[in-house]
């Protein structure tokens, strides 16, 4: 594997199987744009690649009904793998058996906006806010592949970086796969998912830009 790809917290990139990683600024505060990353409610309107989460359970149950990610919230992300397909787009063919795909998840860390320094940043010393949230395969999830085959890791970091003199937010994820399945999925979506990365991103700029 590339030695630029970071770690997960569980997964060293040496050992990754399946990587995927991106990045963008937004010229946003940061505070907005973890409320759009993390209010589920709101991806319908930018997340083409996960238009719909389930949340399965919550870590308080008397907050089940909330849409937004929090530190042990179980999930399914009902993912679009062919999100610019439909009437009108010819840029990219649909397969006629392509379903939406469920991938069950929970939330590992999750670290709001704050000063302090973050683990497994590159840049816990500089100044300006910080958050972090990871999600990660839900072995406990009925229908969750057996881990020994898929296990996958996402980080999303937030940073405020200054941009010709205005405060904006740097958002870089990246994504590691191991077991046997990740060769599959590398195999036949390397560059798939890759490009599903970039119109995720692209997707939480445009809105967390509009508000």
């Amino acid at each position: 594997m590339s030695t630029d790809h970071p770690d997960t917290p569980n997964i060293p990139s040496a050992s990754a199987i399946f990587c995927a990683q991106s990045s963008t600024v937004i010229d946003a505060p940061i505070d907005q744009v973890w409320i759009t990353l993390t209010d589920t409610s709101t991806w319908p309107s930018w997340n083409k690649f996960v238009p719909r989460v389930t949340i399965r359970e919550q870590p308080d149950t008397s907050d089940n009904d909330s849409p937004t990610l929090k530190l042990g919230s179980r999930i399914t992300f009902h993912v679009n793998m062919y999100p610019n397909s439909g009437p009108g787009d010819a840029s990219e063919t649909q397969p006629n058996n392509a379903k939406p795909r469920d991938t069950f998840l929970r939330i590992i860390e999750c670290e709001a906006p704050s000063s302090s320094t973050l683990s497994g940043t590159e840049t816990g010393t500089r100044n300006g806010k910080k958050a972090r949230i990871v999600w990660a395969s839900d072995a406990s999830a009925d229908g969750y592949i057996m881990s020994t085959l898929l296990t996958a890791e996402r980080v999303h970091e937030l940073r405020e970086v200054e941009v010709e003199g205005k405060t904006m937010t740097e958002v870089r994820n990246w994504e590691s796969q191991v077991g046997y399945l990740a060769y599959v999925v590398r195999w036949m979506f390397d560059g798939r998912l890759k490009e599903n990365f970039k119109i995720w991103e692209s997707g939480l700029k445009r809105f967390a830009e509009g508000l």
